[in-house]
Order: structure tokens, then C-alpha cells, then sequence
């Protein structure tokens, strides 16, 4: 099981994905070809709801919050 295989088991669950210059919280919405796909929630970072795809190599943590 790879990196993207783990997270894809979490899609739809809330996550922190943190990255060497940006955090983003959201929804899991897919993770597959080296993508992960987050709806963003409103925050002081990104100020409107979005999709956001980031590539999985320039990821540094991922939190999986609880339900």
C-alpha cells in the first residue's frame, strides 16, 4: 500500500494537509495519479470555498481529523 492508496481510504473524511509554505483544511475529496483533491473550507488563507489539487510529493503531513 502506497501513500495514495492510505489516504484514499479517508476520502470525505475533514483534513489538514500541511505543505513547506501553505497549510489547507478541508474535505478529502480524492486521492489518485499523485493528486490529492481537498474542498477547501473558508479560512483566513484561502478566503473562498474551492477545490484544491495538490501533488502528493510536496506534501509534509496529512492530519485526518476525527469524526
Amino acid at each position: 500500500m502506497n501513500f495514495e492508496e492510505a489516504l484514499a481510504v479517508f476520502v470525505g473524511r475533514h483534513v489538514e494537509v500541511q505543505q513547506t509554505n501553505q497549510f489547507i483544511q478541508g474535505t478529502l475529496a480524492s486521492s489518485s495519479g499523485g493528486i490529492l483533491a481537498v474542498d477547501t473550507v473558508s479560512t483566513n488563507y484561502i478566503p473562498t470555498a474551492q477545490r484544491v489539487n495538490i501533488s502528493t510529493n510536496s506534501v509534509a503531513l496529512v492530519r485526518i481529523l476525527p469524526l
